[in-house]
């Protein structure tokens, strides 16, 4: 039932050559995030941790791990590139970035309590996203926030085509790999301007109304109306956020310099790797194991401009970006079937985790098994055969390996599980 990492996945790294064009300009046009806004950021994740009470958020999940190797990044988002964003230092573009996206896998390993069988039923209950909001022109007073959701099959197919990447786009994996992500096919025009959408022929969106209680750093929910949205756990779902201001016109401008504009400025905060240099793919650490994916942007400089070579792709779906993962999140129910299977075999728990390298196994039945601890490169560090007793610990001193990663395994005749430990 468990699915089990591609073990070179985990260190992940892009090749220089590699490099996607998209991540230059969207580190040429990230705002700069305030101390105070990074501390209510951080303290809204660590609140929350993850896949806790049937609340889901990708990101939560990497930050308990590589916190201290993530930036916290923010964008303008506008509806189309007419807008000119003039930065705190004077210098001035076109604005980028038009909308921001997630995908949902529901059978992803990585939710623990959280994670539903192919066969279970999903009912996405309520979304969330957050963002900065600030009134520079005071006569704007319907802006809005929109959340668009849908659901598909899990394959290269509509609504969720996808892309893959060339063999060895990533360097720590063989030369021969092409690792896949998904993406939201997405359909524009060949003209300028703010029209398209996502293809999915049944989606629901949801608005939400900002006004000067969500100036700063704003939490955006929004309930799904008619009792949630329903669906299979073996299907995807998509959600798109695009934000809507009042009184868009053709030649608008934000100035983050005089602090004014023609548009009330509104930027999706995300995570991404601190390293840009030698990145280590902590967003697409497990594509073999999920297809969940919450760095999907619309960001082109004409918003429906004509790509050519490799990103032809961009023309009719919105860009993957490995690097980044949005602050998008959504609250789900639904009866689990995971759990009952789990009962009937031997369950594992190893703690504490994160730890200083002293880590404890405890099975729930006698068992003999053995104990397998594998570095970031797949590299064994530490195996031991085990005669477990019910309800008794062993202790893994692991204390002399580096601070890191690393996925330990216990395996014997009715158990196999794989879990990833924190040395800090």
């Amino acid at each position: 039932m468990k699915k089990v990492l591609l073990l070179a996945a985990v260190a992940l790294g892009f090749s220089a050559v590699a490099q996607d064009a998209v991540n230059a300009r969207l580190m040429q046009a990230e705002l700069p995030v305030s101390s105070a806004a990074r501390e209510k950021i951080e303290n809204i994740i660590l609140k929350r941790g993850g896949a806790v009470d049937e609340l889901y958020d990708y990101t939560d999940f990497l930050y308990q791990y590589y916190s201290s190797d993530m930036v916290l990044g923010a964008i303008t988002t506008t509806p189309d590139s007419t807008t000119t964003i003039v930065y705190s230092d004077g210098s001035a573009s076109a604005s980028y970035n038009h909308a921001v996206g997630a995908t949902y896998d529901f059978n992803y390993y990585g939710w623990g309590d959280g994670e539903f069988n192919e066969g279970d039923q999903v009912t996405i209950d309520s979304l969330f996203v957050v963002g900065g909001y600030e009134i520079y022109d005071a006569n704007n007073d319907a802006d809005k926030i929109r959340f668009t959701i849908f659901k598909g099959a899990d394959g290269f197919s509509a609504p969720f085509s996808g892309v893959q990447y060339p063999a060895a786009y990533f360097a720590a994996l063989p030369s021969t790999v092409q690792p896949s992500a998904k993406t939201m096919d997405y359909a524009g025009s060949t003209s300028h301007g703010v029209a398209g959408g996502p293809t999915a022929t049944s989606t629901v969106q949801v608005e939400y109304t900002l006004d000067e209680g969500d100036t700063s750093v704003a939490l955006i929910g929004v309930e799904v109306p008619n009792g949630g949205f329903t669906m299979d756990a073996d299907e995807l779902l998509g959600i798109f956020v695009e934000y809507l201001p009042d009184g868009l016109g053709s030649s608008d401008t934000i100035n983050y310099q005089t602090l004014s504009g023609d548009l009330n400025p509104f930027y999706f905060y995300y995570y991404r790797e601190g390293n840009t240099s030698a990145p280590q793919g902590y967003f697409i650490q497990d594509f073999d194991s999920t297809s969940t994916n919450c760095s999907n942007f619309l960001f082109t400089d004409t918003r429906y401009g004509n790509h050519a070579g490799t990103s032809a792709w961009r023309n009719d779906q919105t860009s993957i970006n490995m690097n980044y993962s949005h602050l998008i999140w959504l609250r789900a129910s639904g009866t689990s079937t995971v759990g009952s299977e789990e009962l009937a075999i031997t369950v594992a728990s190893i703690y504490p985790n994160p730890s200083n390298g002293v880590v404890n196994v405890e099975l729930n039945a006698n068992a003999n098994a053995t104990v397998t601890v594998v570095d970031i490169l797949g590299q064994v560090v530490y195996r031991s055969n085990e005669n477990f007793v019910a309800g008794n610990r062993k202790t893994i001193d692991l204390s002399t390996q580096a601070k890191g990663m690393y996925l330990l395994s216990v395996e014997g005749e009715g158990i196999n599980v794989v879990e990833r430990i924190s040395i800090k």
